[in-house]
């Protein structure tokens, strides 16, 4: 039973979020829900609780969102420089439920990976674009707004973030993430008040 505003996951919006991604040239490509400590500390926020779950002998951690599981990827040798989106995976977050937040959400995570050292801040702009131009599918006229954050640009839609996007390095590879979409909170917008 849904209590205090929750929605469900709109699955038919993750289903159209990998679509309009394929057709914008992102590669689909099914990424680890279960990567090592080192990985998971690439991106995770200093004070961010970890997920550790046993394998048999070795102890993972459980994704915070697809990007994690991309460089997991990277790390095996086995993501060339590309752009790709990932199949949408589950995120598990230390957060306080509220109208945009919940401890459990499904994402679809964008990423270009680079290991040439090229400038990223044309592709940068380009998934931006690709992603305003999915979520303005589904608000209409109601306009996103584009904001500069100390990591990067969120676009907002009735000033809550609905996507955030970047460029990050590290020693194997720079890449540029951003969201493809994030549910429920996407829907919980679109039918907020």
């Amino acid at each position: 039973m849904l209590t205090n505003g929750e929605h469900m996951i709109d699955y038919s919006i993750l289903a159209k979020a990998q679509s309009f991604y394929a057709d914008c040239g992102f590669k689909y490509i099914e990424v680890p829900w279960l990567v090592s400590k080192e990985i998971d500390d690439i991106t995770k926020p200093p004070g961010v609780l970890a997920y550790n779950v046993i394998k048999g002998d070795k102890e993972k951690r459980f994704i915070g969102s697809g990007e994690q599981g991309f460089l997991y990827l990277v790390s095996k040798g086995h993501l060339p420089s590309n752009s790709y989106f990932q199949t949408t995976t589950p995120c598990i977050r230390n957060d306080n439920f509220d109208q945009t937040h919940s401890k459990y959400f499904m994402k679809n995570e964008l990423i270009y990976i680079s290991r040439e050292g090229i400038e990223l801040k044309g592709i940068l702009d380009e998934m931006i674009d690709d992603a305003e131009r999915f979520f303005q599918m589904h608000t209409g006229k109601v306009p996103l707004d584009i904001v500069q954050t100390s990591e990067g640009y969120d676009i907002n839609y009735k000033g809550v973030e609905i996507g955030s996007y970047g460029i990050r390095s590290c020693i194997m590879c720079d890449w540029v993430y951003g969201t493809g979409v994030a549910e429920p909170r996407f829907s919980r917008m679109l039918n907020a008040k």
